[in-house]
């Protein structure tokens, strides 16, 4: 036993081989034991859809045109036509003027159609009404601020220029030319508004009577869309 131990360098190598074996042993059946048991495993992911509800909006009828507005869009291409341009104001001033002027049997289809129209109206806004529709008055306003003013109906006629403004559309291109670089807007208005004090009578005229038929064409058009509201 003694030789034995001497020639394998005595008991401590001994030792260590049996323990390097006993841990292999340990290793290997905790190994097993762990691939034995059953692993959970995490529930599958159910997807689900979800349905908005849709329906049919209401949308309130939209309110007709006047007589004027539709004679206006049957003859507004040949208005441009003839003044070589379509600037608003221009089409606007010469419109009116022709309408003013046109017979009452021309205007007569256009009226009767404006009265078929305005019947229609009512009835598909009592339609409305009786669906469910609700119609929404605009909030009073309590500022003057953008955010909180009443949209502008559309059909409403717009306020006509006054002769002066009438008069600086013609003339604000000359009197910008003849600015110094670098000047601002309130220049320029200040120097129309000297330009304009000084105009003669004889030359502010025709942009009197421009306004005024301008006016008088949008009282007429005010009527009108007092009459049909």
């Amino acid at each position: 036993m003694g030789r034995t131990m001497r020639r394998m360098g005595g008991p401590l190598p001994l030792l260590l081989s049996l323990g390097v074996a006993l841990c292999a042993a340990t290793c290997t059946l905790r190994t097993a034991f762990i691939t034995t048991q059953s692993v959970p495993t995490s529930p599958p992911l159910i997807a689900r859809s979800a349905r908005k509800a849709t329906g049919d909006e209401l949308v309130p009828p939209k309110r007709p045109a006047s007589s004027y507005m539709s004679w206006l869009n049957d003859n507004r291409e040949s208005i441009v036509e003839k003044l070589g341009t379509n600037s608003v104001t221009l089409v606007a001033k010469e419109a009116g003027q022709q309408w003013k002027k046109l017979s009452a049997a021309k205007k007569k289809p256009y009226e009767a159609a404006w009265v078929k129209a305005k019947a229609k109206y009512a009835k598909d806004l009592e339609d409305f009404k009786a669906a469910g529709g609700v119609i929404l008055k605009p909030e009073k306003r309590t500022s003057r601020t953008r955010s909180t003013r009443a949209k502008r109906d559309p059909n409403m006629p717009k306020r006509p220029l006054s002769s002066y403004m009438l008069w600086l559309q013609d003339n604000r291109a000359s009197i910008v030319k003849s600015m110094p670089a670098g000047h601002k807007v309130t220049d320029v208005m200040r120097e129309a508004g000297a330009q304009w004090s000084k105009l003669t009578a004889a030359k502010k005229k025709k942009y009197e009577k421009a306004a005024a038929d301008a006016k008088a064409k949008y009282l007429e058009e005010m009527e009108e869309y007092k009459a049909e509201s």
